[in-house]
C-alpha cells in the first residue's frame, strides 16, 4: 500500500467518524428537543390563556420573496389575542431597519393589519436568537409563564430552552399559510437541526442572552 492510499484511507476514516459524531448529534439533540411536543398546541381553543405571548421573529423576506413563516406566525398571535388567549403580545427579534431584518417593526405591522391595538404590542429588539428572547420574557418583561408562538419545531426548541432556565412556557404552532417558496422551505428545513444542536450547546455550558437587561 502507497501512502497516497494510506493517506487517503485514514482521511476517509476521519471523514466518517466526524460525519457519524455529527448525525448523532444532531439526532439526540432533535430527540430532546422534541420531548416538549406535547406542550406545543395547535387549536385555538384548546391552548390554555395566558397573560402574555412572545412572538418569535423571522426576516420579512426570503430570497427576496415576502416570508411565509412569518406571515404564520403573525397570524397565529393575532388569532391568539382576537380569541382572549392573549391580552399582551412581545414581538421578539433582531432590529436592524438598514436591511430586510427588522423583524420587529414587520411583525407589529402585520399584527396592526390584522387588527391587534397598538397598546397590546410590546417590542422586544434585543431578541437575537431564541435564547435570548425566551429568557428576556422573564428577566426584562417580567413573565415565566407564556405562550411561544411559531412552527411547531421553534416553539418545542423555545420550550426547550424555557424549562432549562426554570421558565413555565407552552407553544402555540403556527400553520404555514400557502405560497411558501421552495428556498425558503430548504432553508427552514436544514437550518433547524443545527438550531437544536445549538440549543443544547448552549444549555450545557449556561449560556445567558446577549442584553440580558437592556429594554
Amino acid at each position: 500500500m502507497t501512502r497516497i492510499s494510506r493517506t487517503r484511507r485514514i482521511v476517509l476514516f476521519w471523514a466518517a467518524a466526524a460525519a457519524i459524531a455529527a448525525l448523532e448529534a444532531v439526532l439526540t439533540a432533535s430527540w430532546l428537543i422534541g420531548s416538549f411536543s406535547p406542550r406545543v398546541f395547535s387549536s385555538v381553543e384548546n391552548v390554555p390563556a395566558r397573560e402574555v405571548g412572545m412572538l418569535l421573529g423571522a426576516p420579512k423576506y426570503s430570497f427576496g420573496h415576502p416570508s411565509a413563516i412569518l406571515a404564520g406566525r403573525i397570524q397565529a398571535a393575532a388569532a391568539l389575542y382576537h380569541a382572549g388567549k392573549v391580552r399582551k403580545l412581545v414581538v421578539s427579534g433582531s432590529s436592524r431597519p438598514e436591511s430586510f431584518s427588522d423583524e420587529v417593526a414587520a411583525m407589529k405591522e402585520g399584527l396592526l393589519a390584522l387588527g391587534v391595538p397598538e397598546s397590546a404590542i410590546i417590542e422586544d429588539s434585543k431578541g437575537v436568537r431564541t435564547l435570548d428572547s425566551v429568557l428576556r420574557m422573564r428577566d426584562v418583561f417580567g413573565s415565566d409563564d407564556f405562550i411561544a408562538i411559531s412552527q411547531r419545531d421553534h416553539c418545542e426548541r423555545a420550550l426547550y430552552l424555557a424549562d432549562h432556565n426554570g421558565i413555565s412556557a407552552i407553544g402555540f404552532a403556527a400553520e404555514i399559510p400557502p405560497g411558501m417558496y421552495p428556498s425558503e422551505r430548504i432553508v427552514s428545513s436544514v437550518r433547524e437541526p443545527l438550531a437544536c444542536v445549538k440549543a443544547v450547546l448552549d444549555v450545557a455550558v449556561g449560556r445567558r442572552a446577549k442584553y440580558p437587561t437592556e429594554r
